[in-house]
This record gives structure tokens, C-alpha cells and sequence, in this order.
């Protein structure tokens, strides 16, 4: 006769423990298909993923050209034999800036660069407050060439520039 007594209880206990997990599993669903970019809930879980999967391959074709370019070039043809006659190209390009140094025994030239347009082979720069002096990179396989009238300007020379990638 006790034990009649006991079991609905026992039912009421086990009806109620077994509701509560499902209420938690709703919740953990509605805030993992809430998504940063576009302040709504109603997206789906997969629409999530191809989201950030789709954000994160944007983002690693537009960092491939960060980095230190350098290259020496003769600065002086008729002085090939003496140091003094090199000179050095760096270019450096981070996330939010990119900057040009020339330096040679004739000049010290440091200037601030802005990106124009970039694609998976070629990268094109300008002088931050000069747009028509352009710095053209182009890929080819492992190899980093530079074209610039800018340089052109100051040396004096049409000449394509072999850089190395730091």
C-alpha cells in the first residue's frame, strides 16, 4: 500500500527531470545559430559555417601579400664595381599600412604607400598623397617582380625589379 503512494510520485519526479534537459538543449540551439555579422537568430547553423568559412578565405587572399619585400640594384652604372654604387628597395606592407624605403651613397627616400587594387597575382600601390606614382608587384610562381615609374622618376631607368619575400 506504501508503494502505491510512492509511484506517482516517482513518475512526477522522473516527468520532470527528463523535461529540463530539452529546455537546455533549445537554448545552447538558439544562441549557437546566433550569428555576429548579421544581428539575426534566424540562421541556420550551416548558413553559419559557410559564413565564416566564406569570411576566412576572403581574409587569407588579402593577407598573402603582407610582408618585407627587399631587393639591391645598381644605382649608379658606372660606378658597378664600388658598394656605393648599389642601392637597396624595401617595401613593407602590414594589415593597416605599407611603406617604400630607397636607400643608395645619392639618397635616403622613405614614403608611405596605399593599396589601390589587389588579386591573387598582382598587387598594385601608390604614394599616399602622389596616386599617379604607382609600385606594381606581380607574382610569377615563388617570384616577386616590381615595376614603378616612381623609382623610374628618381633613377632614371625602365627596369623591372626581382624582390625576395621576408
Amino acid at each position: 500500500m506504501k508503494l502505491h503512494r510512492f509511484y506517482p510520485i516517482f513518475l512526477l519526479v522522473i516527468f520532470n527531470s527528463c523535461e529540463k534537459p530539452k529546455a537546455k538543449k533549445q537554448e545552447i540551439t538558439e544562441v549557437s545559430s546566433y550569428h555576429a555579422f548579421t544581428d539575426s537568430p534566424a540562421i541556420s547553423l550551416k548558413d553559419s559555417a559557410l559564413i565564416r568559412q566564406k569570411t576566412k578565405l576572403s581574409v587569407k587572399k588579402q593577407f598573402d601579400w603582407f610582408g618585407n619585400y627587399s631587393c639591391n640594384f645598381l644605382r649608379m652604372k658606372e660606378e658597378s664595381g664600388d658598394p656605393r654604387g648599389w642601392g637597396m628597395i624595401y617595401i613593407n606592407m602590414k594589415r593597416e599600412s605599407a611603406t617604400f624605403k630607397l636607400e643608395s651613397y645619392i639618397e635616403q627616400i622613405s614614403k608611405e604607400l596605399i593599396i589601390l587594387n589587389q588579386n591573387e597575382s598582382e598587387i598594385i600601390l601608390s604614394l599616399k598623397n602622389q596616386k599617379d606614382s604607382t609600385f606594381i608587384i606581380h607574382k610569377k610562381e615563388n617570384q616577386y617582380f616590381l615595376k614603378s615609374n616612381y623609382i623610374e622618376k628618381m633613377v632614371g631607368e625602365k627596369e623591372n625589379y626581382l624582390l625576395i619575400k621576408k
